[in-house]
């Protein structure tokens, strides 16, 4: 990837912690129950549960919050990386025609 050779993206990704994750950047969803079984949620899945264990749903789920013993949240992180090169390059794009702009404008007044 030439726009993180070093890899610093993900070394500055592991810093941040997030309050929210839009849908379309999470891979899948665990959740595991004190009773052994596990529950894996991907794709329209994570917006609309179906009903893969009994009848799981999201209020199911939170009238048994006693019960789960661990949840898991797998991130895409390429998916990430490339909307925030997307739109850094975007913001970049918009600075230097600006500027360029702006010192047309110089040059062209004087």
């Amino acid at each position: 990837m030439e726009y993180d050779r070093e890899g610093e993206f993900d070394r500055v990704m592991e810093e941040v912690i997030p309050v929210s994750i839009p849908a379309n950047f999470i891979k899948s969803i665990s959740v595991k129950l004190t009773n052994g079984s596990q529950v894996i949620l991907k794709g329209d899945e994570l917006i609309n549960p179906l009903p893969v264990a009994n009848d799981f749903s999201w209020d199911k789920l939170v009238e048994r919050f006693e019960s789960i013993e661990d949840i898991q949240v797998f991130i895409d992180m390429p998916a990430i990386r490339e909307n925030v090169v997307m739109n850094v390059k975007k913001i970049l794009e918009q600075h230097f025609k600006e500027m360029q702009k702006k010192k047309q404008e110089k040059k062209d007044g004087n």
